[in-house]
């Protein structure tokens, strides 16, 4: 078990280093991420931003907290590793140049890293049945949503729509944008994820618990993305931050707490069944 956490803190540690080169690379070179005009704030400014100040921090914390032998630092782990493999899969699934070679890096550590870091994640044999039903009622009500805006997502680009991220009809969308690939990588990666915690809670299984951790991480993680990316848009191009996007934020925040709560709540050591 020792071998196998020094070899999960190694990846994990190596894809933090990978992450930050990256970001002193791009500095330093000028060489610019594959993105439209429409999206090359998000794209050049912010994704560094959100990885050099949040990501990668959480991600040291995380490795800190493992090292202690705390609940709380495979959690962390996780849900770092489910923002890389997420984020990287869906740029890699739009526009591409260069870049692309060190986005297959990093989705390859992160993805060993979820792997690496299961048998660590809380199970959920042995939980009361009231909280694990409320749980998996939570994450199907997830799964419904998102599947309904991803699926129509999905379709327009399968049928050739050009529509924008509210489905409004234009002729301008290029569907290589990075951000609209997320239905792909969402069907593909999550969905199964979520799936497998909404059968796994209602039998009460440990590997139900365990795919719950990482479907609460994932939740938790596209949040922490939109309120550090959204306000901080604003902010920087109007040097304020609207009424509605700090509306918005709170709504996320509200929508979040379920996420957070499970996560607490599967971190805890529980025997009543």
């Amino acid at each position: 078990m020792k071998r196998r956490t020094l070899g999960l803190e190694a990846i994990f540690g190596l894809l933090l280093v990978v992450s930050l080169g990256g970001i002193l690379l791009h500095h330093l070179t000028g060489y610019p991420y594959p993105a439209s005009p429409a999206s090359d704030f998000e794209m050049n400014v912010l994704n560094d931003l959100y990885e050099a100040f949040f990501l990668i921090p959480v991600g040291v914390v995380s490795l800190w907290a493992m090292r202690k032998g705390g609940p709380w630092g495979p959690l962390l782990v996780a849900g770092v590793a489910m923002n890389f493999v997420y984020n990287y899969a869906m740029m890699a699934a739009g526009r591409q140049n260069l870049w692309v070679f060190l986005w297959i890096v990093k989705i390859a550590l992160s993805g060993t890293v979820v792997c690496m870091v299961w048998d660590r994640l809380p199970g959920a044999a042995g939980r009361r049945r009231g909280a694990r039903v409320a749980m998996a009622a939570y994450l199907t009500l997830v799964g419904l949503v998102f599947g309904k805006m991803m699926w129509q997502r999905l379709w327009a680009s399968a049928s050739g729509r050009a529509v924008d991220m509210t489905l409004r009809g234009t002729g301008t969308l290029d569907w290589g944008e990075p951000f609209l690939r997320d239905p792909i990588v969402f069907f593909a990666l999550v969905m199964p994820i979520i799936i497998a915690a909404t059968i796994g809670l209602w039998r009460g299984t440990d590997w139900g618990g365990k795919a719950a951790s990482l479907s609460n991480l994932f939740s938790l993680a596209i949040i922490s993305a939109i309120l550090f990316t959204g306000p901080l848009k604003e902010f920087l191009q109007n040097g304020s931050v609207s009424a509605a996007m700090w509306g918005m934020s709170a709504i996320m925040i509200v929508a979040g707490l379920p996420a957070a709560w499970s996560a607490v709540w599967l971190a805890k050591k529980e025997e009543v069944s």
